[in-house]
């Protein structure tokens, strides 16, 4: 017969197995009890949650306790602080602790944790979910002397101590990939948030700015419409200037951060000369404004601030620019840095016809009825005008921006030489919408421009209008002839002094000919390189038409470096031969040395000399024959 004892022994063992079942069958294996393996090299620390899972953050170091809860205004701070988390810092906490790949491992009895960085004073994480339940808990060491390769990454990437201290994790230290105690030094300073602003600029609605050039207001009707000035004036704004300010705003940051308990903020006085920012977002009534106070003196270099949504934090930020930082100079405030700089808005493809009016010169008529092409009208007479001069011209109004905002409320335009243009430009478009530029010329030789029927006066850059081709020969055809090359008889080409090479042509055989001082040079004729000086020749391009009395090409041209000349049939309507016509072309470098940009050019019996580019003239210098 059992005895009792013996009974009571086989019921607690029944007990205790029961109870490692159940524990098992909780926790899914006995890690938490008896250890769990090591986690293999190359595998990742932690995989069993999400990083959107994770709402609280807790960070320890040398006694500084650290908790942020993530809540509808994002990661906030209880302790030590109460302010906003840096999110830039939730998030590398975060993804660091789910890219935890493992490099090497020990038994944590085989490291030395002085060596690792371990000891009390290390570094010391725990993220959990929204009932708080843990996710990760783990004290962060110094870097390893060991580097790691990842995919995709070029550079190699450092290792750091990691040992884990969740229930399951704590036998062993993990060598892993990653290192941010960048984030840890100084107390835990940069967990704190030090931008005024955080803001999703996809969803503000206005920005409300007082600053010393005046208050201004920009709104927008919807996420996707564009940004407008509302007051004090209804403008159009600089795409830009507009990306540029909400950029600024956005990497706003202080240089350094105090309670506002702590110091002596300066009287309301100031608070109502102080530079007011505030943001309204799409959906809310609530603005969040940052307040700058006046400098101290006019040699600050940072001034102090507060933002309504932070009330316990005061920053100071930089007044004056500062390396690798936004400071307030670099934000635009003002409405003049804001509007849109552009002379115009044209519909380009609407247009319909253009009229250059200068002072002392001859209307200029470019119109075209499509699919026509654009022609010029010169004293009557029209001819298809030079594209390349359109686009410039249409380039220079489009592109074109203001250097500065004069006055927005001119009623006498005499001061800036607008009262009587030196040139004006006229558009039409197809829908009969006319818009008119006058440009003028102040006595200090500033240039100005007014769209006609507003008050708004522009200053430009003198370039500006230099681009606009106001002369009738800047409107002729940018192709100088036709060679017809089933009348081609020959072309002569001459470089610098050497003696001209005459180029027999025959159409019907396609073949050539080549000839130097009576002497039959065929044999060596390239015949293929021969073709392409014609097709060069053909419909021959310049890049610009000059003045007749333009001194730098007319010097120039005094000694050519290339000549052409060309003999063709000319015949007439029914094909009988009329006579020889021969046109002559002449080019010489525009500056000394090899490879100038631009060469001139004059024909024969052309009062205008041009410009051609580089490129062309090598295309026409191209040796015809083999050497």
């Amino acid at each position: 017969m059992r005895s009792l004892g013996f009974t009571l022994i086989l019921a607690l063992l029944a007990i205790l197995v029961c109870g490692l079942a159940g524990w098992q069958w909780k926790q899914g294996n006995f890690d938490s009890l008896l250890g769990a393996p090591p986690v293999p090299v190359g595998q990742h620390l932690y995989t069993d949650f999400t990083p959107a899972e994770v709402k609280h953050i807790q960070v320890t170091l040398s006694g500084v306790s650290a908790s942020f809860d993530l809540g509808p205004a994002g990661w906030q701070a209880s302790t030590p602080w109460q302010d906003r988390m840096d999110p830039r810092a939730a998030v590398a906490i975060i993804h660091f602790t789910l890219g935890l790949r493992v490099e090497d491992f020990a038994d944590r009895d085989e490291i030395d944790n002085q060596k690792a960085g371990l000891r009390e004073s290390a570094i010391g994480i725990q993220l959990e979910d929204a009932k708080h339940q843990p996710l990760a808990k783990y004290k962060l060491g110094r870097q390893t002397p060991w580097l790691a390769t990842v995919k995709d990454v070029e550079a190699p990437v450092p290792t750091v101590f990691i040992l884990p201290r969740d229930l399951n994790h704590k036998r062993y230290l993990y060598s892993c990939t990653g290192d941010i105690t960048a984030y840890f030094k100084d107390g835990l300073k940069f967990l704190r948030d030090y931008r005024p602003f955080y803001f999703n600029p996809l969803t503000l609605q206005k920005i409300h700015i007082r600053a010393e050039q005046g208050e201004l207001t920009l709104g927008r009707e919807s996420p996707t419409s564009p940004w407008r000035l509302v007051k004090p004036l209804d403008l159009p704004t600089d795409p830009k200037a507009i990306k540029s300010l909400l950029e600024g705003l956005y990497q706003l940051q202080a240089l350094k951060l105090a309670d506002r308990a702590t110091l002596t903020l300066p009287a309301d006085t100031a608070l109502a000369k102080s530079i007011q920012i505030s943001l309204l977002p799409f959906g809310t009534e609530t603005e969040t404004t940052l307040d700058v106070f006046p400098p101290e003196s006019p040699a600050a270099a940072t001034v102090q601030a507060i933002v309504s949504d932070r009330p316990t934090t005061l920053f100071e930020l930089p007044l004056k620019p500062v390396p690798k930082l936004t400071s307030l100079a670099d934000l635009p405030l003002a409405v003049n840095d804001l509007r849109e700089p552009a002379l115009t808005n044209l519909n380009i493809q609407s247009i319909r016809g253009i009229l250059i009016q200068p002072s002392t010169g001859q209307e200029i008529l470019i119109s075209r009825t499509p699919p026509a092409p654009w022609t010029v009208t010169l004293g009557g007479v029209s001819q298809q005008a030079n594209e390349e001069r359109l686009f410039t011209l249409l380039k220079t109004v489009t592109e074109g921006r203001a250097t500065a905002f004069e006055t927005d409320a001119a009623t006498d335009f005499t001061p800036w030489g607008l009262k009587n243009p030196f040139l004006k430009l006229r558009f039409l478009g197809q829908d009969n919408q006319g818009l008119e530029l006058a440009f003028g010329i102040d006595g200090k030789g500033g240039y100005f421009v007014n769209r006609l029927g507003t008050s708004t006066v522009m200053r430009i850059d003198p370039s500006l209008v230099a681009a606009i081709p106001v002369r009738p020969y800047e409107w002729r055809l940018a192709r100088i002839w036709s060679i017809d090359r089933t009348n081609l008889i020959a072309i002569e080409r001459q470089s610098a002094s050497e003696i001209p090479l005459t180029l027999r042509y025959d159409d019907t055989q396609g073949k050539w000919q080549a000839t130097r001082d009576l002497t039959d040079l065929t044999a060596t004729l390239n015949p293929d390189r021969a073709n392409y000086l014609l097709g060069i020749l053909e419909g021959l391009k310049i890049t610009r038409w000059l003045a007749t009395d333009d001194p730098s090409a007319a010097t120039a041209l005094l000694t050519p470096s290339l000549s052409f000349r060309t003999f063709e049939r000319g015949t007439n309507a029914t094909g009988d031969f009329t006579g020889l016509i021969t046109r002559s072309l002449i080019l010489a470098p525009a500056i000394p040395g090899p490879n100038p940009g631009f060469y001139y050019g004059r024909l024969a019996n052309d009062p205008n000399p041009f410009l051609l580019d580089r490129d062309t003239y090598t295309k026409l210098a191209t040796d015809v024959l083999e050497k």
